[in-house]
């Protein structure tokens, strides 16, 4: 019985040690998920996506639905959506030649959109394009969006 005893003070004493390092420690690990830096370099917002167009030609690819790009766009904006994204690339295929000498910066509806960085890693795995943005924001907030004609 006294082993047990021991034992369990061993183990109440190592788990206040413990808890104590992980709140005071100066080396401390982070207690939230911290974002992986490869992924947050192709992250631009607002104001460095607006700089970005001030220094030349800027390739915009709508990621949203069809649907969603004739209601209004990004004047110029290629359609590049994951539900048509075989009949789009054709149908872009000039215009995606021509990208590998501009910056691409590929949008949806705000930043809880996963469909931008879905589309982005697609141009930048299988097309060899770079860079490829994925816009932080409401694009609309950009004064350039409008129906598409």
């Amino acid at each position: 019985m006294k082993i047990w005893k021991q034992s369990c003070l061993l183990v109440a004493a190592a788990l206040i040690a413990g808890t104590v390092s992980a709140f005071v420690h100066p080396l401390r690990p982070p207690w939230r998920e911290v974002e992986d830096p490869a992924e947050s370099r192709w992250r631009i917002d607002l104001s460095r996506a607006q700089a970005l167009m001030g220094e030349g030609p800027v390739v915009w690819i709508d990621a949203r639905p069809r649907s969603a790009h004739e209601a209004g766009a990004i004047p110029g904006s290629l359609l590049l959506n994951p539900e048509e994204w075989g009949e789009l690339m054709f149908e872009h295929q000039i215009a995606l030649q021509e990208a590998f000498e501009r910056p691409v910066i590929v949008y949806c509806d705000g930043e809880d959109c996963s469909r931008s960085a879905e589309i982005a890693g697609r141009l930048r795995e299988l097309l060899g394009l770079d860079p490829v943005y994925v816009l932080e924001g409401d694009w609309r907030e950009l004064g350039m969006g409008g129906p598409v004609p």
